[in-house]
């Protein structure tokens, strides 16, 4: 079975003990990885790692989190940066959830991200958390960046069908499998298969039953169990349309 983790964090100092065994076994387990970056700094930790792994594959792009110190330096930089092997600009985005940077700083870098993945014809990988959900889906509109995909589906996203419109995929992770999580197995089942990626967001939203530990992209696969259990059909075909997926989005050569 080939397994496609959309989004992890390999760089982030929860790997710091014991990375190169990590990613030595998920090389054994035939499971590839995208690696997103969340700033200039982990940006250039993601490319670093795909180029000395062959199943590690890098995003550069900043979070909202750090959009208050998105200068117009920072984005030259980025710029530079995915001119180096990226797959994706990201991961970007709204979060209305903790406001760690003022919502019109998230907003301008937001924006600004969206049109340099357009000019570098390149997918986005979209953060949204809290009640941001009109603010983004109006800068997407307006942007109109063509491809990436919504990362960490959540219930609280409302239904996915406003993002399927705008050509963008469905990243869906660990919360899947958590037992409360009704409303987002029901949306799921809104999801086409051929728009549906899986991903952990490593180090962090284990699957059960792993709550309370260290996320991996090894756990995946436990993802994509679900997901069959949900949809019933067979794990088989929900790893293989989601690698397919993973490989058209991302233009991956593999």
């Amino acid at each position: 079975m080939r397994l496609f983790d959309s989004h992890a964090h390999l760089d982030f100092p929860q790997f710091d003990p014991d990375r190169e065994s990590v990613i030595r076994g998920l090389a054994e387990a035939g499971v590839y990885v995208v690696n997103v970056g969340v700033d200039l700094e982990s940006s250039r930790a993601s490319l670093e790692l795909a180029r000395k792994h062959r199943h590690i594959f890098a995003a550069c792009g900043v979070h909202p989190h750090e959009a208050k110190r998105f200068t117009e330096e920072a984005l030259r930089e980025l710029a530079g940066l995915l001119d180096q092997g990226a797959v994706a600009l990201g991961e970007c985005g709204l979060d209305y959830y903790r406001d760690l940077s003022p919502r019109e700083d998230q907003k301008r870098a937001f924006r600004a991200q969206l049109e340099l993945a357009k000019e570098k014809d390149l997918p986005v990988i979209v953060h949204l958390r809290g009640d941001a959900r009109e603010d983004l889906l109006e800068i997407l509109r307006e942007v109109n960046p063509g491809k990436g995909v919504i990362h960490a589906f959540s219930a609280a996203h409302g239904s996915p069908r406003e993002f399927l419109d705008l050509g963008f995929h469905i990243g869906i992770g660990g919360p899947i499998t958590y037992k409360k999580n009704v409303a987002l197995r029901a949306y799921l089942r809104e999801i086409p298969l051929d728009r549906l990626l899986v991903e952990t967001d490593s180090p962090y939203l284990p699957p059960e039953p792993f709550r309370g530990k260290r996320n991996d992209p090894g756990k995946v696969r436990l993802v994509v169990e679900k997901i069959a259990e949900v949809l019933r059909i067979s794990p088989n075909e929900v790893a293989e349309r989601t690698f397919e997926n993973s490989v058209r989005l991302f233009a991956l050569k593999l």
